[in-house]
């Protein structure tokens, strides 16, 4: 969702643009905006398809998605398969993040750094 920040005013109602589909019962859990090799990426950990990597290239011009879609749509991402069962993560530095995972809902917390795919 783009939302346009100078439009931003108290108490004034603000309309904001979808951008991306990542598709259906899919909830964000945390992202984080980088940048690596000249390009922006954000990273998000959600509730139903792993952690993905999606570009924000092309961003202020991809067309806005203003019907209901079945599947994906908009922007582009890679799902990153060795991150499984993030739910919380946060840049650490310009190269790194830290990621708090579970191997099952059961099995106790693991925090690690990684490299910032």
């Amino acid at each position: 969702m783009k939302i346009p920040v100078k439009a931003l005013e108290p108490g004034k109602k603000v309309r904001g643009v979808t951008v991306a589909e990542l598709g259906n019962r899919n909830r964000p859990l945390d992202m984080v905006v980088y940048n690596k090799g000249g390009k922006s990426y954000v990273l998000m950990a959600n509730s139903a398809r792993g952690v993905m990597k999606i570009s924000t290239d092309n961003i202020s011009t991809i067309e806005s998605i203003e019907s209901k879609i079945s599947d994906k749509a908009g922007l582009t991402y890679e799902t990153i398969e060795n991150l499984k069962g993030v739910e919380q993560l946060d840049r650490l530095s310009d190269s790194l993040a830290v990621v708090l995972s579970r191997a099952t809902p059961e099995s106790t917390a693991d925090l690690r750094s990684i490299d910032l795919p």
